[in-house]
Formats: C-alpha cells, sequence, structure tokens
C-alpha cells in the first residue's frame, strides 16, 4: 500500500483543518448528505477522516500536559506535587474542586470521547460509499478499515467507562432530530459491548502492518485494551463482591496476549528500560504495542514536556519544573541489599526508622529510581543539583520564595534526555508516547492471577506455566546494569548504565537485574508488593490515577498527606529529615467516578453519577 500513515499522521496539524472543517459542516448540515458523499465517495478522503481517530486520542506525557495548564495527571496523586501556584491539580483536584475550569480538559473529557464515537458511527454507515478501494496483502482494505474503527469505539468507550462507569451507547449517528433521550447503560452492559468491538476488530485487523502503515493498530492491540478493561472490570471499584470469576478472565485476557506475543515473537520486553521513553523513536522498541503519533517526536529543551514540566528552574537550566516528585514517592523504590563480595541478595522497603537507610538515602536503591528522579547533590548535565538549606542559605535548586522551585526536594527525570542540555544551548531527542506496552500486560495478568490462584501457582491449564510471580520477575530481570568491565564501547546495549556511573558512581552493580520477589508470600503481601512494581514500572504514564480509582485507594493516595524531604547542609554532609509538604482532599462518597456534564444530564437526562 503506498498510503503512508506515519506521514499522514505528522502532517495532520495541517491535513487535519480541512478535515475538522468539513466535520463542523457535517454536523450543521440539515441533512448532510452531500458532506457525506464528499468525504465518503473517495478513499483516501474517507482514509484521513478515519487517521483522525488516532489524532484525537487522549493526551499523553509526550505533550507534557493533560490539563488545560501544564502537568502531568500524576500530580493529583501522592505520586508527584505540582510546583507552579497556576497548577490545574493544586488549584483544584488537590483541594477537591473537581469544577474547576483549568481541569475540565480532563474531567470534561465526555464531549471529545463521544465526538470521537460519532466519527465511528460515521464511518461504519457511510463507507460503502467509497468504490475505489485499494486492495492490500491482507485483501480487502474496507475489512481491515472497519477493524481500525471497532477497535476505536471499544478504545474511546473504554475511557469514557473507566473515568464514569456506565454511559449511554450510541450505536448510530445522532441527527438534529434524533431522540437524544438515551440512558445510561449499566458498567457490565458498556464493559459488553466494549468487548463486542473487541472481539470484532481483533478478527479483521491484521498481526503486523506494512512499514508505511506502522501505527496502525493490530491483533495485539486489541488484546492488550481487552486486557486492561478486564482488569479494570475486577477491580474492587467495579467488581465490590470480589468476583473471582472477574479476576480469572482479566488474567485470562493477559495471558492470551503474553501466549500470543511469545508465538509469534511480537513485543519482547526492551533491554533498556531507560530508553523505552526516550532516545528512540517507537518502531525501533518492539516492547511498545499502541504508539501515540503526534509530532515529530523530536523534544527540545523549551517544549513543554521539559522546560515547563521537569526542568529545574535553578541556575543553568532555567526551566520551569512543575510536576516534582514526592518523598511518598520516592520511598516506593525499594533498597537493594547486598553481601560482602557486592551480590545482590534481595530488597527491602526504605523504612525512616531504619538509621542506615536514612544515612544512605540514595544509595543501592532500585535503577528505575535513578532514570525517574533527580536528587540531591547528584550530578545532571552540567553540575551538581542543589535542594539544601543551610541556616539562611538555600542551594541552586530550592528557594522557598518562589513557587517554580521545588517543594518536595526532586525534580523529574523520566521523560528529560540529557541531549537537552541547557536553556541557552538546548539539545533535543525523540520522545516517545504511547497507549500500551508489554511490561503493563506482565503486570495486569500478575494483579489478576494473585486474586485466583496467589503469587506463586498457574491453574489456567496453558501447555506453559507462568505464575504471578514470575511475571513481575521478568520485569525485574530486564534491569540488568553490568559491571563496568563488562560493558563494551558505544555498541554495547547496556553502554547507557556506564553513562550513568558517570555521573553517579552509587548507581547499582545488577549483572542478573534487579533482585526478584521471593516465593512464599500470602496473596496479601505479593498485592503489596504488586501494586508497587506497578507504581515504580509505569510512573508517569498516565496509570497511577486510574489505578488508585479502581484499587479503592482514593483517601491514601489522592487525598492525604504528600511528604518531601529536609536537607540540612553541613560542609560537605547533608541531614536528610522528612517533611509534610500538604494535606490534600477526597471524599470517596463521590470522587471515584467524575461529574457528567451538567448539559449532558439536561440533554439527555441520564442520572448524574453520586455526590455531584
Amino acid at each position: 500500500m503506498k498510503y503512508n500513515f506515519k506521514y499522514s499522521i505528522l502532517a495532520m496539524m495541517f491535513a487535519g483543518v480541512l478535515l475538522t472543517s468539513c466535520e463542523k459542516f457535517l454536523d450543521q448540515a440539515p441533512a448532510g448528505e452531500e458532506t457525506r458523499e464528499y468525504i465518503f465517495q473517495d478513499y483516501l478522503r474517507a482514509q484521513r477522516y478515519l487517521d483522525l481517530l488516532y489524532y484525537y486520542t487522549p493526551p499523553l506525557w509526550n505533550t507534557g500536559t493533560v490539563f488545560n495548564n501544564y502537568g502531568f495527571l500524576e500530580t493529583a496523586t501522592d505520586m508527584s506535587e505540582y510546583t507552579a501556584s497556576y497548577g490545574s491539580a493544586n488549584r483544584a483536584l488537590n483541594v477537591g474542586n473537581w469544577y474547576a475550569g483549568n481541569v475540565s480538559n480532563e474531567i470534561e473529557r465526555w464531549d471529545d470521547l463521544y465526538a470521537q464515537i460519532r466519527r465511528c458511527n460515521m464511518f461504519l454507515e457511510n463507507m460503502h460509499l467509497f468504490n475505489n478501494e485499494p486492495k492490500d496483502e491482507f485483501g480487502s482494505r474496507k475489512e481491515t478499515m472497519k477493524g481500525e474503527v471497532n477497535f476505536f469505539i471499544a478504545f474511546y468507550y473504554f475511557e469514557l467507562l473507566k473515568r464514569y462507569g456506565g454511559v449511554p451507547l450510541i450505536k448510530e449517528v445522532l441527527e438534529l432530530d434524533s431522540d437524544f433521550g438515551i440512558p445510561r447503560a449499566t458498567y457490565d452492559e458498556t464493559v459488553e459491548y466494549i468487548l463486542e468491538n473487541i472481539d470484532s476488530a481483533y478478527i479483521l485487523l491484521p498481526d503486523e502492518w506494512p512499514e508505511n502503515d506502522y501505527g496502525r493498530v493490530t491483533k495485539a492491540a486489541t488484546l492488550a485494551l481487552r486486557s486492561r478493561l478486564l482488569l479494570y472490570a475486577a477491580s474492587p471499584l467495579n467488581n465490590p463482591g470480589n468476583d473471582t470469576g472477574r479476576w480469572l478472565a482479566a488474567a485470562n485476557a493477559a495471558r492470551d496476549l503474553i501466549d500470543y506475543c511469545e508465538e509469534n515473537g511480537f513485543h519482547p520486553l526492551f533491554h533498556d528500560y531507560q530508553n523505552i521513553f526516550m532516545r528512540e523513536y517507537t518502531e525501533n522498541i518492539p516492547e511498545i504495542i499502541m504508539p501515540r503519533h503526534r509530532g515529530s517526536n523530536t523534544i527540545t529543551f523549551n517544549s513543554n514536556i521539559i522546560r515547563y514540566g521537569q526542568a529545574t528552574p535553578g541556575e543553568g537550566f532555567q526551566g520551569y519544573a512543575s510536576s516534582t516528585p514526592t518523598q511518598n514517592f520516592v520511598d516506593r523504590f525499594e533498597v537493594i541489599t547486598f553481601d560482602g563480595l557486592g551480590n545482590a541478595t534481595g530488597t527491602e522497603m526504605f523504612d525512616w526508622d531504619n538509621p542506615d537507610h536514612v544515612a544512605n538515602i540514595y544509595r543501592n536503591r532500585d535503577p528505575r529510581f535513578y532514570y525517574t528522579v533527580i536528587f540531591n547533590d547528584l550530578f545532571w548535565i552540567s553540575r551538581k543539583i542543589e535542594t539544601w538549606r543551610d541556616g539562611e542559605n538555600y542551594g541552586k535548586d530550592i528557594n522557598p520564595k518562589d513557587h517554580l522551585f521545588t517543594r518536595t526536594g526532586y525534580y523529574m527525570r523520566k521523560f528529560w534526555p540529557r541531549e537537552c542540555q541547557s536553556f541557552t544551548q538546548p539539545g533535543a531527542a525523540s520522545v516517545s508516547g504511547f497507549y500500551f506496552r508489554f511490561g503493563e500486560v506482565l503486570l495486569n495478568y500478575a494483579e489478576a492471577m494473585n486474586e485466583v490462584y496467589g503469587p506463586d501457582n498457574d491453574g489456567l491449564g496453558r501447555t506453559a506455566t507462568l505464575t504471578a510471580r514470575e511475571a513481575i520477575n521478568m520485569l525485574r530481570a530486564r534491569l540488568k546494569c553490568p559491571a563496568d568491565g563488562d560493558i563494551g564501547g558505544a555498541g554495547d546495549p547496556y553502554y547507557r548504565v556506564l553513562l550513568e556511573r558517570q555521573w553517579n558512581p552509587d548507581f547499582p552493580v545488577l549483572p542478573d537485574g534487579m533482585p526478584p520477589i521471593p516465593a512464599g508470600l500470602t496473596p496479601d503481601d505479593f498485592r503489596a508488593r504488586c501494586h508497587n512494581e506497578r507504581v515504580v514500572e509505569l510512573s508517569f504514564e498516565t496509570h497511577y490515577w486510574f489505578d488508585i480509582l479502581r484499587w479503592k485507594k482514593g483517601p491514601e493516595f489522592i487525598g492525604g498527606t504528600i511528604y518531601g524531604v529536609d536537607i540540612v547542609k553541613s560542609g560537605s554532609d547533608f541531614t536528610y529529615t522528612r517533611k509534610v509538604v500538604e494535606d490534600r482532599v477526597f471524599d470517596p462518597a463521590r470522587m471515584y467516578r467524575y461529574p457528567i456534564p451538567n448539559k449532558e444530564i439536561y440533554i439527555m437526562g441520564i442520572e448524574q453519577n453520586p455526590g455531584w
């Protein structure tokens, strides 16, 4: 097929102008027949209309914001503190004001999601009109296009479901004279409709697309969506009776994808955790199952994600550092224990009552800590980070009188490449955005399997066995950090470990990756380890907020006390003390579901979510 999907999406800012105008005209036309004919009588116009389903997917971290103002969604959780006073999270969600205008594009995503569902219905009702259909290696292009649309019906309804619960199921294009009194489906009815579309998409979509169409949804993407959907449906928020049948369905869905990928050689774990998110284009990272194509993927220091989201305002950087990790989050990274020969023997959770932990606060931590968090006295790009105080004096990266500086003592690193070196001479690097990667699927599987079979048993009856604990240990094992002498030149797959140690001599030596989670844990203990692994592995990838909601842990991880670290410098030594940054608000009577926009309540005559 000669149509180049990749460059079509990259040019959508321009190509989409005409199409968006057509869509608006179509929405306003009394009958709409002429406009529909214009769009759908030609294959390429119909194809571009469909491609907007990819373009309008919800924003991810590589945009630098999910709110009207800058900020990651995690700044509304105990993972991060939004520093700037104009922030969406700290002015709204953190104080319980979910109706604030600066969070409307997240809390009121209803209109945007239904607009794309309307696009899906419009395509299915009119795809018969184009008669210049090309043939490709899969046979009928109309059939694969239909598979894409079925997938996006499921995808966009899931985005509604995880925010609002059961929603009206609109299965046709509504006209001005249509009956808008469509009742809300139940949560389970919405799940079933999503599953129907996933099943249809799976049948019609290919295993892989030609190179020019890289990024279109595949069979693996449908299985990934099914896995996430059924995990949410089995979770405490949506499964109050703890029906193990739901957990079993979620485990089987994740295992289906794991087996499918293994049998076909698709989406293996990428060996370099840090570079899943940057320096490589998504097509070079096989772990990514569904990328997000938007923009050129080239990120400079001045982009939203770096300057406004992560970079310290301190001397030499001149950023805004708005999304800063908390001590709550930093404490989740395990401490690695070593024997006298330097061999890793296990891990333990960080404990503020353990003097050795506090005295060596940033040593021997999970490698993902160093890939995710910038901390005091770390050399970063051009100098050491200074988040200490010394009497009336403060380091270069902390200023209690300036709202742009960290309040927690940390800055975020995860999506800030070394290549983006400074404000005056900004470098550039690639930052990847994606909706599904294989690492998440292993975590989905582990969580669901533990609820049915515990951490060390596999009762699914598949040819090969895979326990919940083994699935998580696959993720931990990929965090290999060989000793310097075992790493070759720039072509070595672990060369960046060597670069880490040039700036951070405390970066651990782990030739076999993170020590495995040991056998013999109770299901309750393993659940806590599984949840913690998910927080660390998927941090700032837009999962944590929704995980908290489905786990029904809102008062603990959205509300509650946010901690930072107070660092006092004396000579060349530092003393670290945990400090309270703020207390936040979460009302469990209403905040596990988003409020439905009031205009939809009035127009459709549907019931508002409780408490709103």
